[in-house]
This record gives structure tokens, C-alpha cells and sequence, in this order.
């Protein structure tokens, strides 16, 4: 029962590490994200919304 108790431990230790690295990874992509977001020509190529504002349909 020991030895099951230990490579559990050693099991679900590297499991949280892995989940710890994705959530510390997905917070900095999303940080870089909103920071790219900032500057005019990343916005125009990313998002149509800003593209179309101002646009009418009818002339």
C-alpha cells in the first residue's frame, strides 16, 4: 500500500505542475494578447468590428 501511496503522490505532483504551467501560460498569452490589442494596425487585422464601424450599408 506504501509503495501505491508514493507513486501516487509522484503521479498527481506532476499532473498539478503540468496544470499549474497551463494556467500560468494561458494568463501570459492572454496578457499579450490584450497588449497587441493596443496598437492600431494588430486591432484593424484582428477585428472586423472596427473595420465596419463608420461603414454604411446604403450609399
Amino acid at each position: 500500500m506504501d509503495r501505491y501511496n508514493e507513486r501516487y503522490k509522484r503521479f498527481s505532483g506532476r499532473i498539478e505542475k503540468g496544470i499549474i504551467a497551463l494556467i500560468a501560460i494561458s494568463g501570459l498569452l492572454l496578457l499579450a494578447s490584450e497588449f497587441l490589442y493596443g496598437f492600431d494596425p494588430v486591432r484593424s487585422a484582428l477585428v472586423e468590428t472596427e473595420r465596419l464601424e463608420g461603414i454604411s450599408q446604403q450609399p
